[in-house]
C-alpha cells in the first residue's frame, strides 16, 4: 500500500475511534452476544492492521482474506447462537465485505484503492448495525446488558 497521505491517517484514526467506542458500548450494553461480538471486531481490526504488512492491494491480499474469512464464520457461528438479530445482520455485511477478496481472485487489474476501499467501506455499517441492534435488544428487553 502506498504511504498514507494526512487524509487516509484521518480516516483511520476516525475508524479506531469508532470502532472502540462502538465496540466498548457492545461490551458494555450488549450482553454475552455484544462482547463477544466486540472482541472479534477489535481482534480482527489488529490482526488485518499487521497482515497488511505481509501482501499488497494490487491482487488478492491472503493475509487480510484469510483474517476476514475467520471473522465470517466467528460472526456467523455467534448469530446462531445469540438470541439478538443484529449479529445476522453484522454477518451479511461481512459477507459482502468477504465477496470483494473473491472477486479480486477473478479480476486481472484491479486498481488499489478500489478493492481496499470496498473491503474496508463495510465495516461502518457492521459497527452500526451492531450498536443499533443492541439499543434495540435492549428497550425490547431481549437480551439485557
Amino acid at each position: 500500500m502506498p504511504a498514507f497521505t494526512l487524509p487516509d491517517a484521518l480516516v483511520i484514526n476516525l475508524y479506531w475511534v469508532l470502532a472502540l467506542l462502538c465496540c466498548g458500548f457492545a461490551a458494555v450494553a450488549g450482553g454475552r452476544s455484544g462482547r463477544i461480538g466486540a472482541l472479534m471486531i477489535i481482534t480482527a481490526s489488529v490482526a488485518s492492521v499487521a497482515g497488511e504488512q505481509f501482501g499488497t492491494w494490487n491482487q488478492t491480499h491472503i493475509p487480510v482474506m484469510t483474517i476476514d474469512f475467520i471473522l465470517l464464520a466467528g460472526f456467523y457461528w455467534l448469530a446462531l447462537r445469540s438470541k439478538s438479530y443484529w449479529p445476522i445482520w453484522v454477518t451479511g455485511f461481512h459477507l459482502i465485505s468477504v465477496f470483494s477478496h473473491i472477486a479480486v481472485l477473478f479480476a486481472d487489474d484491479v486498481r488499489q484503492m478500489l478493492y481496499y476501499g470496498f473491503g474496508a467501506f463495510w465495516s461502518l455499517p457492521i459497527l452500526l448495525a451492531m450498536v443499533i441492534g443492541i439499543s434495540r435488544d435492549r428497550l425490547q428487553h431481549i437480551e439485557p446488558g
